[in-house]
């Protein structure tokens, strides 16, 4: 009997150490790799669509941090994602995502990218039919830590991810 308690005392100090020090050095970093992560992802998506429907595919950006993945098929590239009762020039919207919500505390870097951690003109780019951006950038995510990830989007189409 007395083993038994020395082992739940035992199991009890190290679990009053170990969750504490999960939630705050392993979970915040956990949620940043995710997010940059599913972000990456996504870009290579909307690279993959773009080639495979011979279509311009483009990805705007918003402070939630989050995003809506579209195909522009119309030859006007003005990223019209929203439903503005015109049926004519809509575009269809593959993915919208909100980082927020899966990923607690991760935001886009303001430090960086303009002040706003995204490094594309009008928070928009899309990738042509070749699987070439316009325009190419950067994407700086953080966590409440001050940890940070960036996603490169170069010149010829290639997405990296990286601690900064």
């Amino acid at each position: 009997m007395v083993e038994l308690i020395v082992v739940v005392v035992i199991m009890a100090f190290v679990a009053a150490i170990g969750i504490p020090t999960y939630h705050l050095t392993i979970k915040p970093t956990a949620h940043l790799n995710g997010a940059a992560r599913q972000l990456y992802s996504d870009i290579q998506l909307a690279r993959l669509r773009a080639v495979s429907r011979n279509v311009r595919c483009g990805m705007a950006f918003n402070a939630g941090p989050g995003y809506i993945l579209f195909v522009d098929d119309n030859a006007n590239l003005l990223y019209d994602y929203t439903d503005d009762g015109d049926p004519t020039n809509d575009e269809e919207v593959i993915k919208t995502v909100n980082l927020a919500n899966e990923y607690l505390a991760v935001k886009f870097d303001t430090a960086h990218g303009g002040g706003d951690g995204i490094d594309f003109a009008n928070s928009t780019f899309s990738f042509s039919a070749r699987g070439l951006p316009d325009p190419d950038g950067d994407l700086y995510l953080k966590n409440e830590k001050g940890e940070g990830r960036r996603i490169v989007v170069n010149i010829m189409g290639g997405v990296s991810l990286e601690k900064y």
